[in-house]
């Protein structure tokens, strides 16, 4: 093996390396096999009439619905249709024109900063949560409604990021669990709304999320842990990461993975103040 062939050769590997160790670049995410690069250009053939929006055929958007069955070109087809009708039963293409402003108070989530590799950060706080007031005042339907625009608008910033040249595909969300109590989040009709939730993502957002990090979770959450892992796929449950009550641990991990100045206090940053 001459000396450029060596070069080469390390060349790819750092490459290759480089790619997995990022997690989040294009280039992985579209890394096919020679089986699966025909599979996908079938998926296209069938799909791209059916799509009503250029984003949705382009191949970074339709390789999640076949990795979701695993490239079984008739179930991904059934899959992207069966999200298409949702949509518009959901009319998603106008969800974020309507009034959130009760939401936005009562359930604030943010997603005004970013990861350290650019990839969209959600950030929300249990104590600002009550699920059970929003099942007794009946708004519980409007919550479901709300956290499904909230996946809507990561999954929009980051086809914003790649259109000004990002190399971006997925968004991070992370969960301050420390004022988790069982009677406002975890009454049997909060558990299932919780599902509900998860369920919801599996379907119409699959593999979205890079990581899912709940921090500061007390042990209370375990039982209700283990049936949200269990209504997840397997590629959502290796993005799911629970922490627990230590803060040095899980401020670290979020230091590591965010810079100071785009994380609140809470989460162990020195960003002084929230979007309004």
């Amino acid at each position: 093996m001459n000396l450029i062939t060596i070069c080469a050769v390390l060349l790819l590997f750092i490459g290759y390396h480089e790619f997995v160790v990022d997690g989040v670049a294009v280039e992985i995410d579209l890394r096919l096999t020679d089986k699966q690069k025909k599979i996908m250009d079938k998926f296209k053939q069938i799909m791209i009439p059916k799509l009503p929006h250029n984003y949705m055929k382009e191949e970074i958007y339709l390789v999640r619905w076949l990795r979701a069955t695993d490239f079984d070109l008739k179930k991904s087809e059934e899959f992207l249709l069966q999200n298409l009708k949702w949509r518009k039963q959901q009319k998603m293409d106008v969800i974020h024109k309507e009034d959130w402003s009760d939401m936005q108070h009562d359930f604030p989530y943010y997603i005004d900063v970013v990861d350290k590799k650019g990839q969209p950060v959600i950030t929300a706080i249990s104590r600002d949560w009550d699920i059970r007031n929003a099942i007794v005042t009946g708004r519980i339907r409007r919550v479901l409604r709300y956290l499904d625009k909230a996946m809507d608008e990561a999954n929009g910033l980051v086809r914003t990021f790649q259109l000004e040249g990002q190399n971006v595909t997925q968004f991070i969300l992370i969960l301050h669990m420390g004022n988790f109590n069982l009677f406002q989040h975890g009454c049997p009709r909060c558990i299932t709304s919780i599902l509900e939730f998860v369920e919801s993502y599996e379907n119409h957002f699959p593999g979205t999320a890079d990581r899912i990090l709940l921090v500061n979770t007390p042990p209370a959450f375990e039982p209700i842990a283990q049936l949200v892992r269990e209504a997840m796929t397997p590629s959502t449950r290796e993005a799911l990461k629970i922490y627990g009550n230590e803060p040095k641990v899980w401020k670290k991990l979020l230091l590591d993975l965010i810079d100071a100045d785009q994380l609140t206090p809470e989460f162990g940053g020195t960003k002084s103040e929230k979007p309004s």
